[in-house]
């Protein structure tokens, strides 16, 4: 989270929800956000597709059956809370939560609701009355917790209905903070949802590409590539390519597709890499000795306003996450190597891991990066015990202790930072006042405890027009209000991750049977890599401690047991937060590492 520029804003005061709405956005579409804070994969428009989608995998031997309870779940938790979907249907909902939650209803009785809820929630009528609703409440009562559910759901919209979140980052800033038009007030939110077209047009593609595809420019045409090695009757001009210098090297040549439907370049970019990656693909059926070279560069031209846009790389989603500097990291590997402790046949399973971890970093396929994530994560879990226990909830049980152990501490601190990056000054100097050892302890006593009601009100006077982080604060300091709202937000968060792992699990059983990759599938891969990282983080500080464990085994039980215990203490009753006790109920079971 950080602050822009708010120059050309004219009313600051009389545009408070739109400039908080602009710095969601911004938190929302950075790479790096937390995980807590980044777009939700599904809406409810996109979970009654799901829903349709998985009846048919069922039907076709692809999906087993008792995935579609968790689905349909899923969907009426959000039909309860969405206004969106609720304003879009003219069936009740009440009975349509009925049927679909009531074991009793025929498979034929789902299915019938299911599609007519699709009929009744399309996508495209969700993202208009998504944008209806949101202005009403920018004009109207301006509740935060309104804008940022409306906003939240607008971007995952937007980001299933053919928009790249590289693109939406980079047209919010422009609007918002650096192109020269004036804001003066709530009613620009119409020129923002003007960039957003529901309409697609079609576009011209040109890549630089090794010379060798020459060889192979027959096939290339089968899947709607030209390969050329001069531009002329091209629509992509020499001038084109001049002005946006992508000149061919020797030993290259252009690749050209055309009539390439879209909404923005980004998304033509990863369109057009599919048949770019097929012909790579298919090359190495016939030629095995030598990798095909990587073809990334490519300009986009719009057929209909003529604009061209250079791409050099879609961001790898496996890179969408915390890094430590190479200094820091080698330091880290060094202390790692040197104390880590786990029995050979826990080394292996550990190593095997890593090395999967490996294989999905160094591929730029979703598909790829999915699937391997997904046997690494898996291949970590102890073999389960009992029988009847389906694997994805094995999977779920085991996998959830580790990411709700740590979750109120990852708050914590993704807290403080954004507060550092603010105003590092005013914080450094306000901690020092805050008797504790350690940032997440500090920042629990600060937004928990009575003592300290006076650093918080000099905190709370010095948000300015800072929305984002101010509503951020009151979000934190009502969390850590009582150990009962924890407990409450560590029961939603479970339920978000046990619904997330099944939709994973899903999604890669679909690509591996069907061939199908859903819309959302970069969110899915972020998420299995923050599971996995989270995991594996977990075993190499356990296992780095002396007289701790020697095992992949040991570590999955201990932190099952020490997350039992975790909730067994927040769970007394008539408990409250104290100078005495915070640390002990919030951070004593927390990895070092």
């Amino acid at each position: 989270m950080r602050f822009r520029s708010l120059n050309k804003w004219d009313n600051k005061p009389a545009s408070e929800g739109l400039i908080f709405v602009a710095q969601l956005i911004d938190e929302l579409m950075f790479d790096y956000t937390l995980d807590t804070y980044k777009p939700s994969a599904m809406n409810t428009a996109l979970l009654v597709k799901e829903a349709v989608d998985t009846i048919a995998a069922i039907d076709a031997g692809i999906v087993m059956k008792p995935n579609l309870a968790h689905i349909l779940k899923e969907l009426c938790d959000n039909l309860q809370s969405d206004e969106v979907a609720r304003g879009l249907m003219s069936v009740d909902e009440v009975g349509v939560i009925n049927t679909l939650e009531n074991i009793k209803s025929s498979d034929a009785s789902i299915t019938t609701v299911a599609k007519l809820l699709l009929r009744q929630i399309p996508l495209p009528a969700y993202k208009d009355k998504n944008e209806e609703l949101l202005k009403e409440e920018l004009l109207g009562g301006g509740q935060k917790s309104k804008l940022r559910k409306l906003t939240r759901s607008y971007i995952t919209t937007l980001l299933n209905s053919g928009y790249t979140a590289e693109y939406i980052h980079r047209v919010s800033k422009k609007f918002f903070h650096y192109s020269p038009d004036r804001i003066s007030g709530n009613e620009a939110i119409d020129d923002y949802f003007s960039l957003f077209s529901n309409k697609a047009t079609e576009h011209y593609v040109i890549y630089k590409a090794p010379s060798y595809l020459v060889e192979f420019s027959e096939a290339a045409k089968r899947l709607g590539l030209e390969i050329l090695e001069n531009l002329e009757n091209c629509p992509i001009t020499e001038e084109d390519i001049r002005r946006h210098n992508i000149h061919l090297g020797s030993n290259e040549v252009f690749v050209f597709l055309e009539k390439i439907k879209g909404k923005e370049p980004n998304f033509i970019k990863i369109v057009s890499d599919s048949s770019v990656e097929a012909i790579q693909t298919l090359i190495g059926l016939y030629h095995h000795k030598e990798s095909p070279k990587p073809i990334n560069e490519c300009l986009v031209k719009s057929a209909t306003t003529g604009i061209c846009t250079k791409i050099v790389k879609h961001l790898n989603p496996m890179h969408k996450c915390a890094d430590a500097i190479p200094t820091v990291a080698s330091k880290k590997l060094a202390s790692f190597v040197k104390a880590f402790v786990l029995d050979k046949e826990s080394f292996r399973k550990f190593h095997r891991s890593a090395e999967l971890h490996s294989l999905a970093l160094a591929s730029e396929s979703i598909e790829n990066q999915m699937i391997n994530l997904w046997i690494a994560l898996e291949s970590l879990v102890p073999s389960k015990t009992d029988k009847d226990l389906a694997q994805i909830d094995h999977l779920t049980l085991s996998i959830t202790p580790f990411l709700n152990l740590e979750y109120i501490n990852k708050l914590l601190i993704r807290f403080f930072k954004d507060l550092l990056h603010w105003n590092r000054k005013f914080i450094r100097e306000l901690y020092k006042k805050i008797d504790a050892q350690g940032i997440s302890s500090k920042t629990a006593h600060l937004l928990a405890l009575p003592e300290y009601q006076n650093l918080r009100t000099e905190l709370e006077a010095s948000f300015g027009d800072f929305y984002l982080l101010k509503d951020r604060y009151e979000h934190l300091a009502n969390l850590l209000s009582s150990p009962a709202v924890i407990l409450s937000t560590l029961d939603n968060h479970q339920k978000r991750v046990a619904w997330q792992l099944r939709r994973i699990y899903r999604a890669r059983n679909t690509i591996v049977h069907d061939g199908s990759t859903p819309s959302y599938a970069e969110v899915l891969v972020e998420n299995t890599h923050d599971y996995l990282d989270s995991i594996m983080r977990w075993l190499m500080a356990l296992a780095s401690k002396d007289t701790t464990i020697i095992s992949v085994a040991q570590g999955f039980k201990m932190v099952e047991l020490n997350y039992l215990a975790y909730r067994k203490k927040l769970s007394e009753k008539n408990l409250s937060f104290s100078k005495d006790n915070i640390d002990l109920l919030l951070l004593k079971f927390q990895h070092s590492k």
